[in-house]
């Protein structure tokens, strides 16, 4: 394992239980790696855009959990920016102009794996005023997050993650597709990895969300495209995604709102009060609607 500088990333992102996820060869055909597809999405680039808002330019990897739950992270908080060990289970990869990314997980990698982009460009805003943003690149001191709090914050390991997430669930071999959004991200962030992920709580807290976010009609919040008909009958999971561009849009640095800088606290599923509040008001003002939403 290699040491490396982690670079918080941010917008200006984990499915039945199986056998928990190890690294390591096996001649077993059960263990051969797979190849993971998907794309990362932002939402819908304003409402006649069904096309997803893309994320190009956008770095994916992947990491394999520990046995007792914990995506393979050794985490120290007495570092700012944080620094943290980590064993990728595949070669990280560039999104294209689609958002669009696939590689191969390395054999041995069975189970859940978290997948987590960074970086990259999206386009938000009406057909007459387009504007690109980028998932910024963060450091734990920019977000002024505690660097050596005991105990640590609930959701430590998103906090000083702040990137888009989402899981996949590998049973060796095939193709596994899961698209990573910042819904999926708060599924994540729900289902705090840091004191043992599974499967089984991803894919509840996927619906959890669906739910607080008034998205209905939708099957699968981690392979449904957001004001894609055929995915989204009802367009309220693109609407749902309209409101977090433009809540990203009007929190600072983009905006001028400073109650969530870089909307730390929406990704990570935090300081909830302020950021229902915050997001109530960019929802309506992205689709001219008078909803209150109150997240738990």
């Amino acid at each position: 394992m290699q040491l490396s500088r982690l670079r918080i990333s941010l917008g200006a992102a984990l499915l039945g239980s199986l056998t928990l996820a190890g690294c390591g060869g096996g001649s077993s055909s059960k263990f051969e790696g797979s190849v993971v597809t998907g794309q990362v999405l932002m939402g819908p680039q304003y409402p006649a855009d069904t096309s997803g808002g893309p994320v190009s330019g956008a770095t994916v990897c992947a990491y394999a959990f520990l046995a007792n739950g914990s995506p393979l992270y050794t985490i120290s908080t007495a570092t700012s920016p944080y620094s943290y060990y980590n064993s990728p289970a595949a070669i990280c990869q560039t999104t294209g102009a689609n958002g669009s990314f696939s590689f191969n997980l390395i054999n041995g990698v069975y189970g859940p794996v978290l997948l987590q982009a960074t970086v990259g460009s999206y386009a938000f805003g009406s057909s007459s005023a387009l504007k690109s943003y980028t998932l910024n690149t963060l450091t734990s001191t920019a977000l002024n997050l505690p660097s050596n709090t005991s105990p640590a914050p609930v959701n430590y390991f998103i906090a000083t993650n702040t990137t888009l997430q989402a899981v996949i669930d590998v049973g060796g071999g095939g193709t596994v597709s899961t698209n990573i959004t910042p819904l999926t991200t708060f599924a994540v962030a729900r289902s705090n990895p840091i004191n043992g992920f599974t499967v089984t709580a991803y894919q509840s807290n996927l619906s959890n969300v669906a739910a607080q976010l008034g998205i209905n009609g939708v099957t699968n919040l981690a392979t449904a495209i957001p004001g894609n008909s055929a995915s989204d009958p009802n367009g309220t999971y693109g609407q749902a995604m309209l409101g977090v561009e433009q809540y990203l849009a009007t929190m600072t640095p983009n905006g001028s709102n400073a109650d969530d800088p870089y909307g730390a606290n929406l990704l990570n599923w935090t300081n909830l009060g302020t950021v229902s509040a915050d997001y109530s008001s960019a929802y309506n003002a992205a689709n001219g609607t008078s909803q209150t939403f109150s997240f738990n």
